[in-house]
């Protein structure tokens, strides 16, 4: 018995069907990819700087002394003027406007509030504040059965990071390794608080001139001893000539 093969030979539509199907295919493939990176205006895999987030502002932030004052509202004790003369001390230095005297009203200290608030006021002539930079303000406690404290109050120039504690994320950990929403908010705060003159943090100081003295006594100290980096003591022997381990 012959064997024989059949050949079939697809027709042309058919072949231009299957490549049409295939491009569709290939097409619809690319756009899914690309729709997961496609975010608008958000990149999750992008760079994240909290600098941006979470910037450090130089502001006027109120400087508060708050002191506890009983029943009867005695005179300041002499830790008390010490504590006063310090805060008196750091508003001429870092102060601006005035310094406020807050007295409690409706509370049940208040005859006694005002009693330490006169007090107060001389406490802060003593220290040199004058009487024109002395404001006197009441702030209402409504309890007649609470204890309020008296405060002073000025403001200062201080470094903040005012958008910390925000946590918008249902899951801080997401799936994409993105950054959270707080990421470096207490870094940039601690660094805030660090900084002992928030200027610095604006524009730097400029270079103070060179100390022609100092200089040459360093470089004396290397010629005669070949130390780098610290200065001997008299009592090591080393301000003149070295010596020996023998010695």
């Amino acid at each position: 018995m012959e064997n024989r093969t059949l050949h079939c030979k697809p027709s042309a539509g058919v072949g231009r069907t299957a490549l049409a199907g295939a491009a569709l295919s290939l097409v619809a493939a690319v756009c899914a990819s690309c729709a997961s990176w496609s975010s608008g205006t958000h990149d999750p895999m992008l760079p994240y700087d909290n600098n941006l987030r979470h910037p450090i502002v130089i502001s006027d932030e109120p400087e508060n002394f708050e002191m506890r004052v009983g029943m009867r509202g005695p005179a300041l004790s002499p830790q008390i003027d010490t504590a006063v003369r310090q805060y008196v001390s750091e508003y001429r230095a870092n102060g601006t406007g005035s310094i406020t005297i807050q007295v409690p009203t409706g509370s049940a200290n208040e005859i006694a509030a005002a009693k330490t608030g006169h007090a107060l006021h001389y406490a802060l002539v003593r220290s040199g504040v004058p009487r024109g930079q002395i404001d006197v303000a009441p702030y209402e406690v409504g309890d007649h059965a609470q204890m309020a404290p008296l405060r002073l109050s000025y403001l200062r120039v201080k470094a903040v990071v005012p958008s910390c504690g925000i946590w918008p994320e249902t899951q801080p950990n997401p799936i994409n390794n993105s950054q959270y929403h707080n990421f470096g908010c207490a870094t940039n705060q601690n660094l805030a608080a660090m900084v002992a003159n928030p200027a610095d943090l604006v524009r730097p100081r400029p270079m103070t001139p060179a100390d022609g003295d100092r200089r040459a006594h360093v470089m004396q100290i290397y010629v005669d001893t070949g130390n780098i980096g610290w200065e001997p003591a008299v009592a090591d022997g080393l301000m003149g000539v070295p010596q020996t381990l023998g010695e």
